[in-house]
Order: structure tokens, then C-alpha cells, then sequence
């Protein structure tokens, strides 16, 4: 077998198949980079005419990885639109090389298959996959602001119809192997052991047969799906669909790519296949160097930078082969379905029978929400279910390796559960409290053994929010840290480790957010011009929309924790917050907030809360105003949380904030979007705003040192 440093490796055997194997050196998983396609490209070209050549067989020399798609240091390093087309030019040349060979060809996939491995499966006659977990197949380009450039947006849709392809390229949804033969993106799937046994054996069926026949007995569904392409109203019903649903979730200037990802298709189903691969690789151009395609590469590879931390965490991480949940309820029932979706046995222990109904139907209800949409089997959804097992007792605690307590958020209770635990759980087991603003080092005070106590702080909804930061207590071990974080990895997380203290770092920026909003609320503005604002500046929700959805003795609480730790800078007792609460208006969850709500879903501004405020409506502050002093004092705070230690760089507040508020993505995270607007003009704008408002927003000395040294939180690129 010949080999190139590129990582792909060919051979001809007697009987004429040529095997072409990636397998890229020093990487856990294949990727595309220009080397390997060079070299690709010069194996193709020798072999076209070579008449000994009956079949090319694609493959994988990685267990669980075919190929993750292109290296994306390579996309994050091109910013001329010229250079990012001809890229993508020569991408689609060497692929269709592949479309070109006269013989068969055909994809063996057993593991990994995304973004330019996908779109060199397309190429291919014949894609074959394992049934095997490993296996995810997808174009996930439109996450990174990009779309398919290796010809994807073309083939996908003459390969599997225009419905499938559209939702398959503007979500960037991967499918697993028997979801992908259901949509037509694979031809065979069979047990991993047999992968290559049966990939030969259609490869011979089509040498012998002819491609053509072959493809008619395994395609039954190509003919029907051609009609969304042939048929001009079926064309425009579900091309109109889908720009529909494009624009209720981006807008064009914030996520350009699915409405070019929406141009492309569009060419696939009416032009011929040269004139749509000239457009998508116009529109690649296009998308590559833009602000939003470089701001989600930056945070895709910082996620991927976090997860990797936690393999080289400076501590050796124990192998968890069992966990326990304390504290059943919603908290409790979405960790518990987490471990479990991973094939963790998992016991959850209440004291109340209602609490554990109430854990197991949290549970139940995200694997019914698969089952609804076709992700998911009844089968499935059965034995993720019996790695739950729910108790009233502590049998079983002795054997779990971490337990997680997921009860409220009271200090002394915390306490209380640790020590009934520390009494039955194994001296190496780790005590995980899921607190969102208590200290772990107050929590483990009275511990037994506090070196094995730390934190570990899921977002709500847990099955949706990526992020959980991992706190160490002031006697916190290494290896109590480091298996939290690997746990965190291996349950589909991103962990950010950040220091002990009052909020972390997530609800403590959060807190000076929430509290300058409080504060133009009761200074006269809108309810609905301060949640605007903040929505048009690209957060899912509003802030008043966000203290709601928390709940506000829940947010009241943490900003009671908060000035108790921080002082005054944190901001004075709210009256407002107070007057809400002791009225019982606590949020969504009572249907009685900043907003009325009709079935559990906010229907207008209350207008009582003004009154409540002490101050009516009265000033129509311009969009620009109110953001600027609600996330300038975010990003001062980040700059004290950087001084303090609480995170360790800018790239931890940024993915933390994106991951865990829902700042938006497109904008790269809250510091580097001041780095975009400039550290001299934020912290101008902050002294302004100081000698205006207050001492909170007086620039912390980290950022006017940034300013001296004429640096930014990040290094430029």
C-alpha cells in the first residue's frame, strides 16, 4: 500500500479494486486537508484510463471515523472571497473526478462522515455504513456560517430529494446510519463486523450487473423523490417552506449562510450540475471571509479545545461507570436522562415519591420528543429508560462513582444531603453539587472528605444547554476536578472550569446584566424596549423575558448571593424584585411576571409592574442606549472575573456566555465582540457611563491596562 504524508494510502489488489484509505497521522479522525486532496487528485487522475481498475473502494483506516470534513484551521485562515472559491473549486474538481470514473465506486462508512466526507460519499455510486452508534452522516456546514462546497448542495439533492436535502442542509443535522438509509443518503447498512464484506459484495453485483440495475433494486425511493424537482409548484411550495422557516429563526445580516445554502439548492433542482457548482462555489467565497463564518469557527474550535482540556485536565480523571442523582424534580430528571441517553446506569434518590414522577416524566418527555419527530425508537426509548433507576432509599449510593445533588438552592440543605451521603457513598467517590451561585468551598466545609467535593453547574433546560461549568473548592483534588470534566465530555457537555466563588462565572456576569435592566426599568423605560433591545442585538431573550423564564425568587436569590459577595457594585436589594416576589408574581412558572402569559406563553407587558416600579413608563431611550449599558457592564465584569482568576482566559467567558446565556454566536462571545468594537472605545464608554450612572461601570483596571498596551482580550489572529 502506498502512503503520502497527507495521511491516504491506495492499492491495487489482483482482482482490480483499488482501495483508497484515509487515515490522517496524529489525529483521533480523519479531516480534508489540501495535501490529502492533492494527493487524491493525482491517484485519480493515474488511474481513470487504467483498464485493470474495475472498482475504487473508499475507506477509513480510524475505528469509529470515516472523515469529520475539512480541517477548519484551513477554512479560519482564508479571507480573500477569491481564495475561499477557487478552494472550493478545487474541491468540487476533485470530487467529481470521482463522479467520473467509469467504474464503480463506493463509500465504506463506519464511523464519523461529515462535510466534506459526506459530499466525497455522494460522489461516490454506492455509500455503504455500519450500523453502528459511531455513525453520524451530515453537512453541518451552516453551523460554521458556511455552506456545502465540495458539491454538496448540488448532489445531496439530486441524490435524496429536495425536502430531505433542505432539512438536512440548512439545520446541519447529522443522521446516524439507519435514519440515513431511510432518507435515501445510504444504499446498505449492516453490522459493523460485516461492513466490508458487504460493501465487496455490491461492488461485485455492480461490476457484474451494471450500476444502473443495481441501483434500481436498492433505490425504490429515487423516482418519488425526483418529483419535488420536476414539478414547479412542488418546487416552490417546498422551497418556500423552507425560506420561511429560514427567516422565523436568522436574519439574513446575522446567519447569511442558510439563505445562500437556500440559492444553491434552489440551482440544484433547475440548472444543470456545472452551472450549480460554479454558484456554490461563488457562495462559498462569499460566505468564508465574512465576520459571522469566522466568529463560529472561532467558537466551534474553542469547544473543541474545552472538551480537549479535559483529556490532558492536569489531574488523572477516574473511570465513572455508575452515577447517582440526589435530588429528583426537573433538575434531577434532566441530569438522570443525560447519563442515561450515554448508557450511564444512573439511580435517582428522593425522599418523595412525587419528586421521582416528576424526574422520570422530565425524562420520559425528551425521548418522547425524538420518538415524535422520527429520531428516536420505541425500542430505543425503553432502554435508555431502564438505566434509570429511581429510589426512595440510599441502596445502591455505595456504588456510584459521582454523585450529583440537584437540590434546592439553600446552603444548609446542601449540607445536609452531603453529609447523609458522605455516610453511605465509597471513600473515592466524587460529590458533585449542581449549585448555580453557592460557593463549593462553603458547601464542603463540614465535609468528611472535601477534596472530593466540587461542583458541577447544568444549565436548565439540561438536555439543551451544552455548557456546565465545573467549580473546584478551595480543597477540591485534582482528580475529583479532572473526573467531572471528562464525565461533562463524555455526556455530549463542554465543560469550563472556572474558580469558586459567588456565582461563578456564568450568573455572575448574568447578575450585573439582570440588575441594569431592573434599573432602566425603573428609570422609565419600556418593558418591551429593554427586552427589544436585546433581542435585536441578537439574544434569543430579553432580559425581563429571561428573569420570567428563571423564575424571579430564583433570580432574587442569586442576586442576594451576589452582593453578599461583591457589595454595592453588584447593585442595591432590589425593591422591585422584592415586591414581586411577596405579591407571589414569580415568572412563567405561575403565569404572573414582567409579562402576562396565556397557556404558559407570554402574551404582553404586564402594565401593574409599573407601578410596582414606582415609576411609569416615560422615556423612549434609543435601542443603541439601552444596550450599550446593559452589555458594557457585562463586559466589565468579565474583565474583574479575568483578574480575579474565575476564568482562566477570554476564551472561557466567551464560550461560557454563548453556550449558557445565549449571547450571540454570529458575534464570537461577549469579549470578543468588545475586541471588535474596540478596547479603547469600550472603556471610554464605560467611564462615561461611570461618571453618569455610577461606580459600576467604572473601567476595571485590567481593561484600561489592555488600553495602555494597546492589546485586546484576545490575540490578534
Amino acid at each position: 500500500m502506498i502512503a503520502v504524508d497527507g495521511g491516504l494510502h491506495h492499492r491495487l489488489d489482483a482482482s482490480g479494486l483499488l482501495r483508497v484509505v484515509f487515515d490522517l497521522p496524529g489525529k483521533s479522525v480523519n479531516l480534508l486537508t489540501p495535501d490529502n486532496l492533492r494527493e487524491l487528485e493525482r491517484v485519480l487522475a493515474e488511474v481513470a484510463g487504467r483498464p485493470e481498475v474495475r472498482a475504487v473502494l473508499f475507506a477509513s483506516g480510524k475505528p469509529g471515523s470515516f472523515i469529520a470534513g475539512m480541517d477548519v484551521t484551513e477554512i479560519a485562515a482564508v479571507t480573500s472571497a477569491h481564495r475561499a472559491a477557487e478552494a472550493a473549486r478545487f474541491g468540487q474538481s476533485v470530487f467529481q473526478r470521482v463522479a467520473d470514473l467509469r467504474v464503480p465506486t463506493l463509500c465504506m462508512i463506519g464511523g464519523t462522515c461529515l462535510g466534506g466526507g459526506t459530499e466525497l460519499a455522494l460522489a461516490c455510486d454506492w455509500r455503504v455504513a455500519a450500523d453502528d452508534p459511531a455513525v453520524r452522516i451530515g453537512l453541518p456546514e451552516v453551523q460554521l456560517g458556511i455552506i456545502p462546497g465540495f458539491g454538496g448542495t448540488q448532489r445531496l439533492p439530486r441524490l435524496v430529494g429536495l425536502p430531505t436535502a433542505l432539512d438536512l442542509i440548512l439545520t446541519g443535522r447529522a443522521l446516524d446510519a439507519r435514519r440515513a438509509q431511510r432518507a435515501g443518503l445510504v444504499d446498505l447498512v449492516v453490522p459493523a463486523s460485516y461492513l466490508e464484506r458487504e460493501s465487496l459484495k455490491l461492488l461485485e453485483r455492480a461490476i457484474s450487473k451494471g450500476s444502473a440495475a443495481v441501483a434500481s433494486e436498492t433505490r425504490p425511493r429515487a423516482k418519488r423523490s425526483r418529483l419535488w424537482e420536476r414539478v414547479g409548484p412542488l418546487r416552490r411550495v417546498a422551497l418556500g417552506r423552507a425560506r420561511k422557516r429560514t427567516q422565523e429563526k436568522a436574519r439574513p445580516e446575522d446567519y447569511p449562510a442558510p439563505y445562500r445554502a437556500l440559492e444553491a439548492i434552489e440551482a440544484a433542482v433547475t440548472r444543470p450540475l456545472p452551472e450549480g457548482l460554479d454558484l456554490e462555489a461563488r457562495l462559498v467565497g462569499e460566505l468564508v471571509p465574512g465576520a459571522t463564518s469566522k466568529n463560529l469557527i472561532w467558537l466551534f474550535q474553542s469547544q473543541t479545545a474545552l472538551k480537549g482540556d479535559a483529556a490532558v485536565a492536569r489531574g488523572v480523571p477516574r473511570r465513572v461507570e455508575r452515577i447517582a442523582v440526589l435530588g429528583a424534580g426537573i433538575m434531577g430528571g434532566g441530569i438522570a436522562q443525560l447519563a442515561a441517553d450515554n448508557e450511564i446506569p444512573v439511580r435517582l434518590k428522593d425522599l418523595r415519591y412525587e419528586a421521582i414522577l416528576t424526574a422520570l416524566r422530565t425524562a420520559s418527555a425528551v425521548w418522547e420528543r425524538r420518538l415524535r419527530r422520527g429520531r428516536s425508537t420505541r425500542a430505543e426509548v425503553a432502554q435508555r429508560m431502564a438505566f434509570i433507576a429511581p429510589t426512595l432509599s440510599d441502596t445502591g449510593l455505595r456504588h456510584a462513582d459521582v454523585v450529583i445533588e440537584a437540590v434546592v438552592e439553600d446552603l444548609d440543605v446542601k449540607r445536609r444531603v452531603l453529609a447523609d451521603a458522605e455516610r453511605t457513598m465509597g471513600e473515592r467517590a466524587v460529590f458533585a453539587s449542581n449549585t448555580s451561585s453557592l460557593p463549593i468551598s462553603e458547601i464542603a466545609a463540614r465535609a468528611l472528605r472535601p477534596e472530593r467535593v466540587v461542583g458541577m453547574h447544568f444549565f436548565n433546560p439540561v438536555h439543551r444547554m451544552p455548557l456546565v461549568e465545573i467549580i473546584a473548592g478551595r480543597h477540591s483534588s485534582l482528580e475529583a476536578v479532572a473526573t467531572v470534566q471528562a464525565l461533562a465530555v463524555r455526556i455530549g457537555k463542554v465543560p469550563v472550569v472556572v474558580k469558586d466563588g459567588a456565582g461563578f462565572l456564568v450568573n455572575r456576569i448574568l447578575g450585573f446584566y439582570i440588575n441594569e435592566a431592573v434599573r432602566l426599568l425603573s428609570e422609565g423605560a419600556r418593558i418591551e424596549a429593554i427586552d427589544g433591545a436585546m433581542t435585536a442585538f441578537g439574544m434569543p431573550l430579553g432580559p425581563l423575558q429571561l428573569l420570567d423564564q428563571v423564575g424571579i425568587d430564583t433570580a432574587r436569590h442569586v442576586g442576594d448571593v451576589l452582593r453578599a459577595a461583591l457589595g454595592t457594585r453588584a447593585g442595591s436589594d432590589s425593591a422591585l424584585l422584592a415586591q414581586m416576589v411577596a405579591g407571589e408574581r414569580l415568572g412563567q412558572k405561575n403565569g404572573k411576571g414582567f409579562y402576562r402569559y396565556r397557556d404558559g406563553r407570554p402574551s404582553a407587558p404586564d402594565s401593574a409592574i409599573y407601578s410596582l416600579a414606582g415609576s411609569p413608563p416615560a422615556r423612549d431611550l434609543p435601542p443603541e442606549t439601552l444596550q450599550e449599558r446593559m452589555l458594557l457592564v457585562m463586559v466589565n465584569e468579565a474583565a474583574v472575573c479575568l483578574e480575579e482568576g474565575v476564568a482562566r482566559e477570554a476564551r472561557d467567558v466567551d464560550v461560557a456566555m454563548v453556550l449558557g446565556t445565549g449571547f450571540p454566536p454570529f458575534r464570537g462571545g461577549l469579549l470578543r465582540h468588545a475586541d471588535q468594537v474596540g478596547i479603547p472605545i469600550v472603556a471610554d464608554r464605560l467611564a462615561r457611563l461611570a461618571d453618569a450612572h455610577g461606580e459600576r461601570f467604572r473601567p476595571a483596571p485590567s481593561l484600561l491596562r489592555l488600553v495602555r498596551e494597546q492589546r485586546r482580550f484576545h490575540p490578534v489572529p
